[in-house]
């Protein structure tokens, strides 16, 4: 069911607003192409190393986050600032959206989907502010701001779309793997991988439509966390 609701939310979303002008072609696309693999290829061995290697040896929440913004936010910016040249509108630091209907139909549907994951445990408080940070902020400056950016300038809008969510996708298999070790179950392994997926085609269509990267943030937060605000607060 839950992959059912996502599949909707893709064709409202698409179906609403108009899409922006496109970003300027890249004189490089392969180098484009390649930086963006490379970064992904990065992130994912910071994880292997961070869930079977660094949680061994210390349960420290600001080691790990003084790692994953060294990794997901201050390389991959002071790349794009100094080599690149972006500014931060280009990384959709902005007050303004380009598709007022798209952050509507997008926050209305997080939020029934929110409710929908009420959790049956609680978290506490300072993880869920924590979590707004690292979870949804981190990765999807890295994802749609960067990374899908980089890919637009290279493909073209659509393209971009769809390659950024299977690189979104990625990142996901060494927390997929590990889930599957202690459980086995091959259902919810695939389920994981998809709904990643399509999550990732729709934060990404959301920063395309609106150039704003708090809309994808906030519905990133939402679709994680909602239920555990929930479950807490209840």
């Amino acid at each position: 069911m839950p992959v059912l609701f996502h599949i909707l939310l893709i064709f409202l979303i698409k179906g609403v607003g108009e899409y922006p002008a496109p970003l300027p072609h890249s004189e490089n696309p392969r180098k484009e192409y390649i930086e963006t693999v490379i970064y992904t290829l990065i992130v994912i061995f910071y994880l292997v190393v961070n869930i079977f290697v660094l949680n061994r040896f210390t349960d420290s929440i600001c080691i790990t986050l003084c790692f994953s913004t060294i990794i997901y936010l201050l390389i991959p910016l002071a790349y794009v600032r100094y080599r690149d040249h972006w500014t931060s509108e280009d990384l959709g630091f902005t007050s303004k959206v380009k598709s007022l209907w798209v952050v509507i139909v997008s926050l209305i549907f997080y939020t029934i989907l929110g409710f929908k994951n009420t959790l049956t445990f609680e978290i506490s408080w300072h993880i869920l502010l924590i979590s707004f940070y690292s979870n949804a902020f981190l990765e999807e400056f890295l994802f749609r701001g960067i990374i899908q950016s980089k890919l637009e300038r290279a493909f073209g809008q659509k393209k971009a779309l769809i390659f950024q969510a299977f690189l979104f996708m990625s990142i996901h298999i060494p927390v997929n793997s590990f889930n599957f070790l202690l459980d086995g179950n091959f259902t919810r392994l695939f389920s994981a991988f998809g709904l990643q997926l399509i999550n990732g085609i729709i934060f990404g269509l959301i920063f395309l439509k609106t150039r704003n990267i708090w809309i994808s943030v906030i519905c990133h937060y939402l679709n994680n966390w909602l239920g555990a605000i929930i479950t807490l607060f209840l």
